[in-house]
């Protein structure tokens, strides 16, 4: 039994095999283990798609026993003039959905489509979109071993909610920290720029654009 267990996790997690050292250098230097795995040194290093999987159960996992993912329900969402209230308050409850409620899907999705972005922003590079999916499926995960935690302690322990603005500073603090370690061969001005529309398109889109598309597919009402 002891010996299937193992095996179990060597296979799916391979977490005796670089899986904390992975996870604390992509913490200090998330660029180097980025370009060691597209360069092909990959030995001292967790596989990118089980670093993701390991994140994707560790945040079910905590949302599921201590419902951290609540304190999103806490926080009021941006409304439109030009859009009607019914319209407003349906593109709202699609947010705290996708947050809360479908939050595999949505992180899923950002880190499927913030790699479409870069390649379109960073084509002078020349790195290809499955190079730049594997950084998503290390910088995105990372991120929520930084929020999930900070989540716990403060809604389980301290009985504090934590507002959707501080998760999203640390959630564009990181992705700023990681990708402009791995783009460092372009000038630190272009890098700065480009990156800066990357995150401006992709929150618009997931914000604002997805909720409302589903919010004229599906009309939510409280």
């Amino acid at each position: 039994m002891c010996e299937v267990i193992n095996d179990f996790f060597d296979n799916t997690f391979n977490l005796h095999k670089g899986f904390f050292f992975t996870m604390w250098k992509l913490l200090i230097s998330p660029g180097k283990v980025a370009h060691a795995y597209i360069n092909g040194k990959r030995k001292s290093y967790s596989n990118p798609t089980r670093y993701m999987v390991i994140a994707l159960a560790f945040q079910t996992f905590i949302d599921y026993w201590f419902k951290t993912t609540e304190v999103i329900k806490q926080d009021d969402y941006y409304s439109f003039s030009f859009l009607s209230e019914a319209m407003n308050t349906s593109m709202e409850i699609w947010n705290v959905k996708l947050a809360v409620e479908y939050i595999l899907l949505t992180n899923l999705f950002n880190i499927i489509f913030f790699p479409f972005l870069l390649y379109l922003l960073f084509k002078p590079l020349k790195y290809n979109y499955t190079e730049l999916l594997s950084t998503s499926f290390y910088f995105f995960p990372t991120i929520l071993f930084i929020v999930m935690p900070m989540l716990f302690i403060t809604k389980v322990l301290l009985n504090v909610y934590v507002t959707k603005e501080v998760i999203i500073v640390l959630f564009t603090a990181y992705l700023f920290w990681s990708y402009l370690s791995f783009f460092k061969t372009m000038k630190i001005t272009q890098r700065l720029f480009r990156f800066f529309v990357v995150v401006v398109v992709f929150m618009f889109i997931r914000i604002v654009i997805l909720p409302l598309v589903l919010s004229y597919l599906y009309l939510q009402t409280p």
